[in-house]
């Protein structure tokens, strides 16, 4: 007897690679070890394409346009024709916007990967995941049944990296004799890097030799260093862009920070404390989760430098301290987080709203 291998197909209209482009990319390949048959419609070629590619994902262009563009709502109609998906599972309200008016009968699950703010792109889905409790609340919230909502986490897959990787990344980044605050984030202002920069000043009077690495790459670039400069810290604070060697950046790092403001799930923050670093955070998508308890990291408020400047103190006080949350939040990260949990989660939602059954799914 044949197994069934049901069919899904991603779609989302922005081809970069931040936070949900990453989250497509990774889900496919959890999908494909689970032996499902997965394709991604996105408008054209880029980054996201290239990186889909190199893993052996397919993908197809339906064309630039917005989302009452009749060409282009009629060109995603036919790539949804020629693949004909068991689901379709769409990513930001653009795309699933584009979904909802062309889908036909087939079954749509849209995923909310930042607090919403208007419920009317998902008001036809048959089902949404959300990324973090606090992404639920606020699409429920609106009105959008409780029922129809499911909370499933990013997750992550551990790097294994040679025993003297951080030795040689502190060489070659000229980091030997620093204390490294690392945050990855994108440029912008919901990620919080000012309040970072703002409790620089009283953390080096403290300890002259840290310094805070922003990693990423955004509008924000230039008010940072203009702002860094401001306070005499730009020699403190570098701005590194955005780099493929993260995992290299966090072994070598001593603590991470995400001071920011809004977030939807953040992977960046989950991946610190995968790696074993020494954590903080603020109160904000689904930091809170991941920080479910003091002993796995420190959580602050957001848009607060004194409780930044705090944080970062206390960490530093307690080295013996710090090295038992990182250690606890690493395992909890691989526990909690694990990219087959994802699976499971993401699949049990598609099982809820199409006529094939969780006996067709197994572990690869």
């Amino acid at each position: 007897m044949n197994e069934v291998r049901p069919r899904v197909l991603h779609v989302i209209s922005s081809i970069g690679i931040g936070g949900a482009e990453r989250h497509v990319l990774d889900l496919c390949m959890i999908q494909q070890a689970q032996n499902l048959r997965v394709c991604v419609a996105l408008p054209q070629r880029g980054a996201l394409s290239d990186m889909l590619t190199q893993a052996g994902i397919a993908w197809v262009v339906f064309g630039r346009g917005g989302r009452l563009n009749p060409f282009t709502l009629v060109r995603l109609w036919r790539v949804i024709g020629a693949y004909r998906p068991n689901v379709i599972h769409a990513h930001m309200p653009r795309s699933i916007s584009m979904v909802s008016r062309v889908r036909g009968a087939i079954p749509l699950i849209a995923t909310a990967h930042n607090l919403v703010k208007n419920p009317r792109p998902f008001a036809r889905c048959d089902g949404v995941i959300c990324v973090s409790q606090q992404v639920h609340d606020s699409l429920t919230a609106l009105g959008f049944r409780a029922d129809r909502a499911v909370v499933v986490h990013n997750a992550i897959k551990s790097s294994v990296l040679a025993p003297d990787a951080r030795a040689a990344t502190r060489q070659a980044l000229g980091w030997q004799h620093e204390l490294i605050v690392l945050c990855v984030a994108r440029l912008v202002p919901a990620k919080g890097q000012s309040y970072a920069i703002r409790a620089m000043p009283n953390l080096l009077a403290q300890e002259p030799n840290l310094r805070l690495v922003l990693v990423g790459a955004g509008p924000d670039e230039l008010k940072l260093k203009q702002e860094a400069q401001a306070l005499g810290v730009d020699k403190q604070v570098a701005l590194i862009g955005e780099r493929r060697d993260v995992p290299y950046l966090l072994n070598a790092a001593d603590i991470y920070l995400q001071p920011s403001i809004k977030e939807g799930f953040c992977i960046a923050f989950l991946e610190a404390m995968r790696a074993g670093l020494p954590c903080i955070g603020t109160r904000t998508g689904a930091i809170p989760e991941m920080l479910e308890n003091p002993s796995l990291g420190v959580l602050i408020d957001p848009a607060d430098s004194r409780a930044i400047e705090s944080a970062v103190r206390h960490v530093l006080s307690a080295p013996d301290q710090a090295a038992e949350m990182a250690e606890q939040a690493s395992a909890f990260a691989a526990e909690q987080f694990s990219q087959e949990r994802q699976g499971r989660d993401t699949y049990a939602a598609y099982a809820r709203v199409i006529p094939f059954a969780l006996t067709h799914w197994r572990d690869a």
